[in-house]
């Protein structure tokens, strides 16, 4: 009598040929198009072309302190009592604006050298070098058999090296484009612009520094004292509202040191801790 049994028959391995297949070609289409690297190259540019903008803004601005550092403004008609210097208001952006040049000086130095390499990962000669490893790595997919298995390991190690070089800067570069674009470009606007519009104002305190005395007749001089105690109710209006966007300018250079530091210190530093073990897991699978 013959024993009925419950249990399945197991189920024959699923075939990974076609869909392993289907990402070498899509990755040979990506190496020989070139259009992954045009848009790696373009947002690179771009974020390139921006912190250019920002170094110049600083650099206007902490020429216009140095400027106005030895201004003094009157705060008493004609002349007569108080008197501030440009500096007093100015020592708490002056050094910070320095630092800040120098680090905008690094960064943009970063991204000029991201570009280049990116324009070296496309180098024509590593693609024709990661198309034969592909095509090799198709007829490992499906002939097996006629490749040594001591040459498959050899292989499978040299295609990922590839991929490696080919793919991993403008992938990297398209990703920290998006975050730059998306999540840091708004404040660094901004504070590009508050820069911008600081940089007129200290050149426009250099014109409220006092004019000479000019002895003339006491009509004209009760007249001019009128006139200038008007005047300095207006400067000194303007000096109070220059203090304040003073620590506005102090506040928004942070937030730049924050943003360019995030990128160009910060994320290439998660890449390249991220970089290896993604090599790693390629291999696994790839076995």
């Amino acid at each position: 009598m013959i024993e009925r049994s419950d249990v399945a028959p197991p189920k024959p391995p699923r075939d990974r040929r076609p869909l392993a297949t289907a990402a070498l070609l899509l990755t040979l289409v990506a190496a020989l198009s070139g259009l992954l690297d045009e848009r790696a190259v373009a947002s690179n540019d771009r974020v390139f072309g921006r912190a250019l903008l920002t170094l110049g803004a600083a650099r206007a601005l902490d020429a216009a302190v140095s400027l106005a550092q030895g201004t003094e403004i009157a705060l008493q008609p004609a002349g007569m009592g108080m008197t501030i210097s440009a500096g007093e208001i100015l020592d708490p952006i002056n050094d910070l604006l320095e630092q800040f040049s120098s680090l905008m000086l690094v960064a943009t130095t970063s991204l000029g050298l991201q570009g280049l390499l990116l324009r070296a990962s496309a180098w024509w000669v590593l693609s024709a070098l990661l198309a034969a490893a592909i095509l090799i790595r198709l007829v490992i997919v499906w002939a097996p058999e006629r490749v040594p298995q001591g040459w498959q390991l050899l292989l499978r190690r040299a295609l990922v090296g590839l991929l490696v070089v080919r793919f991993a800067l403008p992938l990297f570069a398209l990703a920290s484009g998006v975050i730059f674009e998306s999540f840091l470009e708004p404040s660094r606007a901004e504070a590009v612009e508050v820069i911008e519009a600081t940089t007129g104002d200290v050149r426009e305190m250099e014109r409220l520094e006092g004019e000479p005395e000019i002895d003339a007749g006491w009509m004209i001089r009760v007249s001019s004292w009128f006139a200038e105690t008007v005047e300095t109710l207006d400067v000194e209006h303007r000096v109070e509202a220059f203090r304040e966007r003073v620590g506005v300018v102090a506040e928004q250079v942070i937030h730049l040191l924050v943003v360019f530091a995030l990128q160009t210190i910060l994320l290439p530093l998660a890449f390249l801790w991220a970089l290896p073990r993604l090599v790693g897991v390629a291999l696994d699978r790839l076995r």
